[in-house]
């Protein structure tokens, strides 16, 4: 933590203290205070507008430094500053051999290891995972599973491969996936955790750099929930496993030696900063309260960036998202980082997508040098802050998993089922409002875009906690239009000067376009957007004036509503406050419910959308 003392005034300068600064920023705000400038995360916590030092509860440095106790600001005391972070390729591909030039692709090409979705790879016997390894050299690239219905048998396919290949157990490295619990989520097999665990685990002790079990919390940040949620879900699977291993004749120190956690990277840099620095925090005192030396309490962290995010309309953007969430990851001390490549919302990513998310991260490393820092965001006050309240609030959810039983068996009785369907109900209600902003997606979309093509995914799986894309909703309501056999579209009328209503006219394109309604230009009279409507057979209009239109205007509004409903209009809808309007059918205004409006513009035209 930086030191809590302000500058010295610099001489002839005359210093504002606290005070006068807050009462002339509540000036140039109008009277209102600086706090009205806060915000809350989906999980209640403040985000103030100001963090100084002299905050009342700034308070001294606790966070330690890093690689020691409580890791707060790394697991090791040099970071990432010799080799940077493990730059980990997702491997998708259909069928192993496939898989395998992929995979010799990316570690020819400055990935440093591999993680295999073995379910959508298809990998479904030994000789399968030796087909998809083939030509790669074990004992140099570290090769990871994802966590699957069969991650048992991937796992012990994997060392078994180790040994008939001959790679020394020094030589050893990678993640054998196993975790139960999480696959019980993302797929819907048995909650529970048995003997097969500390099984395979006995198998790679004295192999430090494999880690036979998996934490991976990103099925709930898929389906929906919070950071503090996430972490809460962490911190309960992690103390099940440890029971499981150590119960399993397996020492502390090698249980805790095993183990890794994978948690969601977002486009949100400061809150995925700090759910990593919180998660080492939380994991440190579980450690320590099981007896572990403050040397073995270091949480091994995987980051993934967030598949909730990406999107199939304007999948572009997508590369800034997960370039903002690799960033966020890399600063937060991750281990290893897998980025998502821009087209994996498409269906299977291809080389091209491939490598930009390959060398987004061979950028942030090489030429953008984030890996010579440790823990550069340690010291801001606001990082600092918001680490320890979401380390909190992750506290106080994971005792609360612990009282009611444990991860198991809040996931059987179905519990997190709840939790994270509450979550995801407020989310999608700050995305519908457009408080929450999907660039390409919920605003700014291009209607006229072509769309990539890809080959199919694998199906997503069916378990109680699905992954729920955030633009999926709008996705919907985009696909629906698109299906039509004609254009469907909804006539602009502009009445009055155009500075009464140009803001206005362009909220009406951006707002329709989302739903991929065309919005025709009607002119500045009720006669030339009566034509527009003979012509084109549009059944949607809206009239768009002034803000606090005057009598004459509302009455000229009236009447424009009824010529349009005259020329075949079904629906007439009015920018602006509502009035009460003559013949106006819905008033639009910011903070609308954009995907119920356009749903029911879609369904006045006939238009049947599919569930997101």
């Amino acid at each position: 933590m930086a030191d809590d003392t302000l500058p010295a005034p610099v001489a002839g300068v005359e210093v504002a203290d606290r005070d006068d600064w807050m009462r002339l920023a509540g000036e140039a705000l109008g009277g209102l205070p600086v706090d009205s400038l806060a915000t809350r995360t989906a999980d209640g916590i403040e985000v103030r507008a100001l963090y100084r030092a002299d905050d009342a509860d700034a308070g001294a440095d606790t966070v330690g430094l890093p690689g020691a106790s409580p890791h707060t600001r790394g697991g090791s005391a040099v970071g990432g500053l010799v080799d940077g972070w493990d730059i980990r390729a997702m491997i998708v591909d259909d069928g192993p051999a496939a898989a395998n030039a992929s995979i010799l692709d990316e570690l020819e090409r400055g990935s440093t290891s591999v993680l295999l979705d073995t379910t959508a790879i298809g990998i479904r016997e030994a000789a399968d995972l030796d087909v998809a390894l083939a030509g790669v050299h074990l004992e140099m690239a570290a090769v990871a599973l994802l966590p699957g219905p069969r991650s048992v048998e991937a796992a012990g396919w994997l060392v078994d491969l180790w040994d008939s290949r001959s790679v020394s157990v020094v030589d050893r490295r990678g993640d054998l996936g196993l975790d139960p619990l999480g696959v019980a989520a993302r797929h819907g097999t048995a909650a529970s955790v048995d003997g097969s665990l500390a099984a395979i685990a006995r198998r790679v002790v004295g192999a430090d750099g494999v880690r036979a079990v998996s934490v991976d919390s990103t099925p709930y940040a898929d389906a929906g929930a919070g950071e503090a949620w996430e972490l809460a879900c962490s911190l309960a699977t992690g103390v099940a496993y440890l029971r499981a291993l150590t119960d399993g004749g397996l020492s502390l120190s090698d249980a805790l030696g095993t183990m890794a956690f994978t948690y969601s990277a977002t486009a949100d840099q400061f809150l995925t900063i700090a759910k990593f620095r919180a998660a080492r925090r939380c994991w440190d005192r579980v450690a320590g309260a099981s007896g572990a030396a403050p040397s073995e309490r270091a949480q091994v962290q995987r980051a993934v960036t967030s598949a909730a995010m990406t999107s199939r309309r304007d999948p572009w953007v997508n590369m800034l998202r997960t370039t903002v969430a690799g960033f966020a990851a890399g600063v937060a001390g991750a281990d290893s980082v897998v980025v998502h490549p821009f087209d994996s919302a498409v269906g299977r990513p291809d080389a091209f997508g491939r490598r930009i998310a390959r060398n987004t991260q061979l950028l942030l490393q090489e030429e953008s040098g984030l890996a010579r820092v440790i823990d550069p965001a340690g010291g801001s006050w606001y990082v600092e802050d918001l680490t320890e309240r979401l380390a909190e609030a992750a506290w106080e959810r994971f005792r609360s998993l612990e009282a009611d039983g444990g991860m198991a068996a809040a996931l059987a009785g179905g519990r997190m089922t709840a939790e994270v369907d509450a979550a995801w109900s407020a989310r999608l209600l700050r995305l519908a409002t457009r408080g929450e902003a999907l660039t390409g997606v919920s605003e700014f979309p291009d209607i006229d875009e072509l769309a990539l093509v890809r080959s199919p995914g694998a199906p997503s799986p069916a378990g109680p906690l699905p992954l729920r894309r955030l633009a999926e909703p709008f996705e919907a309501l985009r696909d629906a239009a698109e299906a039509s056999d004609v254009e469907p579209t909804v006539v602009l009328v502009a009445l009055g000067p155009v500075v009464g209503h140009a803001e206005r006219a362009a909220f009406v394109v951006n707002l329709f376009e989302v739903g991929g309604i065309r919005v025709l230009d009607g002119g500045g009279s009720v006669a030339s957007a009566t034509g527009v409507v003979a012509d084109s057979g549009c059944r949607l209009a809206v009239v768009c004036g002034s803000d606090d239109p005057s009598a004459d205007e509302a009455g000229e509004t009236g009447e424009a509503a009824a010529a349009l409903r005259a020329a075949g209009v079904d629906r007439v809808y009015w920018v602006g406050r509502d009035g009460g309007i003559a013949g106006i059918d819905e008033v639009l205004h910011p903070g609308i419910d954009v995907l119920d409006v356009l749903g029911r513009a879609l369904d006045v035209l006939g238009l049947v959308r599919s569930a997101p």
